[in-house]
């Protein structure tokens, strides 16, 4: 009921300001972005929203996932006429019209001046598995690589991400990007101890900054698996990184091992 007072924060217009939090399999999807001719995951959220809603409505996303990869923990905000939403109503309606890959987990009112991309930080992870037998239940979820990784070049390789720097060697689309200076906050290899049929290891690349290029985290672990493998010395990657050029970086690690694991917002927003 557009012009009642409940309260709640809204947009400046009279519009009520909604947090939805997310989680996607994205290997059915171009990724989070609506594109002509192919389905997304922010399309499908919108075609849900209008049915229920009853109106069109525009998203913010913390991070717009590429195609294929996951993400565990998005974000999303919009704001809307109506006044009379129910959270848990509307996060029950959009899951009984959204695919059984997408999952709304919560749906609250949003804090003034909440915009979901302007994130504080996000965090991914990669999960790598090290063996020759081919898994089934998790193979859209991992990359396997055969022969032997070496963890302590997976470590030393990670240690020289973290800092504000230029990024670009890590993106194929430096020159779409004003520039690609970044801050990586955190990066490290967690080792996971070993595959489920107990012949190889799991690996997990964790990584936090306030925003990431295109292809960003996907081309630094493929990276690494070459220093890991013998196929790029550390130094090599050293140089590569400081080249600022992608194609002195190594190969670019498959999608699915890829997920949006965490997103925190400063202190006038909402964790």
């Amino acid at each position: 009921m557009p012009g009642v007072d409940d309260g709640r924060a809204d947009d400046g217009k009279g519009r009520a300001l909604w947090r939805l939090d997310l989680a996607y399999e994205g290997t059915q999807y171009r990724g989070w972005a609506k594109q002509p001719g192919f389905t997304s995951v922010e399309g499908l959220l919108e075609e849900a929203l209008a049915t229920v809603l009853r109106e069109r409505v525009r998203l913010s996303v913390a991070g717009r996932t590429d195609a294929g990869v996951h993400a565990w923990a998005q974000v999303v905000s919009f704001s809307c006429a109506r006044r009379d939403v129910v959270p848990e109503r509307l996060r029950l309606s959009l899951n009984a019209l959204l695919p059984p890959d997408i999952a709304v987990l919560r749906v609250s009112p949003a804090p003034s001046g909440f915009v979901a991309r302007e994130a504080a930080s996000r965090s991914y992870r990669y999960d790598l598995w090290e063996t020759a037998v081919k898994p089934v239940r998790e193979r859209s979820f991992v990359w396997v690589v055969r022969g032997a990784v070496d963890g302590t070049a997976l470590r030393e390789a990670a240690g020289l991400l973290p800092g504000r720097r230029d990024f670009a060697a890590l993106t194929p689309s430096a020159h779409l990007y004003h520039h690609c200076v970044r801050e990586v906050t955190a990066a490290a290899w967690v080792d996971d101890g070993p595959t489920p049929d107990g012949d190889g290891r799991c690996w997990g690349f964790e990584i936090t900054a306030g925003s990431f290029l295109h292809n960003m985290v996907r081309v630094a672990v493929g990276s690494m698996v070459d220093v890991a493998q013998g196929r790029m010395t550390l130094e090599e990657f050293e140089a590569a990184l400081a080249s600022g050029e992608r194609r002195n970086m190594g190969q670019t690690a498959p999608a699915r091992g890829l997920a949006l694991v965490q997103v925190t917002y400063g202190a006038r927003t909402a964790r």
